[in-house]
């Protein structure tokens, strides 16, 4: 079939998915990848298709979930029944067994290479947010998210205080004062879930504070460099 095509591959084989087509993944035998034969595993557990040039993602099982995993940020957890676009070129979709996950990876760098600039590589100048930010602030968000940016899995997560104070050469008191004043100053523009209230009793809000940076693109890949501003 003519047209672009995405790549689906399981362990040591691959697999090509073109519009038209539809590629199911689980432990079935009439599954295109087929999954160990551990129960853990749906039978029919994803359904892959190319929709308006991008990947849809479908949960088929009835009970279990997967994630799919991004080069670097947070996984997307895919509850059955449920479906998702990833907005990248290349992701995994990881399933877990009862004795180890099985992941299958997809490469649709051939249908849109605009996805290569994903939502977090986007360029600072289109942030159009509320506040105004010191450079000094900045460097503290930016070292915030940086785990967020280059990592994936388990890994993807804020960085701690202390993290963020060993490469700003600053005190892990210090950084949670400036993010603290960060949140506050959001918080008066009107973002919800920065600050303690009856419904967010928690003081760690580090994670929806990233986030927010990340998905108005207040801190961008492009940012990653020298943390001391040098």
């Amino acid at each position: 079939m003519e047209g672009p095509a995405a790549t689906v591959r399981h362990r040591t084989r691959h697999w090509t998915l073109n519009t038209g087509e539809k590629l199911t993944v689980g432990r079935s035998t009439g599954c295109t990848v087929r999954l160990p034969d551990d129960s853990h595993f749906s039978r029919w557990a994803v359904a892959l298709e190319l929709v308006n040039g991008a990947v849809l993602v479908s949960n088929t099982s009835e009970t279990k979930p997967f994630v799919v995993r991004p080069p670097a940020g947070e996984d997307q957890v895919v509850a059955p029944g449920a479906a998702a676009r990833p907005p990248f070129t290349r992701f995994t979709i990881v399933l877990a067994g009862s004795v180890a996950e099985e992941s299958v990876e997809i490469d649709a760098a051939a249908l849109r290479p605009a996805l290569a600039q994903d939502p977090a590589t986007r360029s600072a100048d289109t942030f159009t947010g509320p506040g105004q930010f010191t450079a000094a602030q900045h460097r503290v968000m930016v070292e915030l998210c940086r785990p967020l940016l280059t990592a994936s899995g388990t890994a993807a997560r804020p960085a701690t205080y202390a993290e963020i104070g060993d490469r700003l050469a600053l005190s892990p008191q210090y950084v949670r004062n400036v993010l603290k004043l960060l949140r506050e100053n959001l918080s008066g523009y009107g973002i919800p879930g920065l600050v303690s209230d009856e419904h967010h009793p928690t003081e760690d809000f580090r994670l929806p504070l990233a986030r927010w940076a990340l998905w108005n693109s207040w801190v961008t890949r492009s940012d990653l460099g020298d943390p001391r501003g040098h």
